[in-house]
């Protein structure tokens, strides 16, 4: 099975080695590569793909490129607007199926570095996709005030 990164610039990219750890772990033997693709290179990267292909990560921007080109998007990644993992469909839903672990790798990491409560207020630095992933998980986690701060005031 194949996996990937995408983005641009991706060269950068721990995630190859991260996943490929991982699956030597598991013993199984997938490969995972960072393959530099663009926006508009998107739409025919996504419909080259075949059944070898077990799924994809994505960054910025192509977590947001994506959307329209997905057969269906879990009400998380639809609601932040992001899609960073990306899965074949199944047989009644042909394509590809978007998904985010961005909230729940948020959540998950504020309860462990030890949030035993809800927060009154919160303030986030940054209006990207990790960013309205962070707004999530602090209001799944109860924030009452949740403040973004960002460069472009349209963006937060």
């Amino acid at each position: 099975m194949r996996a990937a990164v995408l983005g641009s610039p991706i060269a950068h990219s721990l995630s190859p080695a991260l996943h490929r750890a991982a699956y030597a772990q598991l013993g199984l033997d997938w490969r995972y590569d960072a393959i530099e693709v663009d926006e508009a290179a998107l739409p025919a990267f996504l419909s080259g793909l075949d059944q070898t292909w077990a799924g994809l990560s994505l960054t910025m921007p192509l977590k947001e490129a994506v959307l329209s080109l997905l057969v269906d998007v879990d009400p998380t990644a639809r609601e932040v607007r992001s899609v960073n993992t990306v899965l074949p469909g199944t047989p009644e839903a042909a394509g590809w199926l978007g998904t985010t672990t961005d909230v729940y790798g948020t959540t998950q990491a504020l309860v462990q570095a030890g949030l035993r409560q809800s927060p009154r207020t919160a303030t986030i630095l940054g209006a990207g996709a990790t960013a309205r992933s962070a707004v999530a998980a602090l209001h799944r986690l109860g924030a009452r005030e949740i403040v973004v701060c960002a460069r472009r005031e349209e963006a937060a």
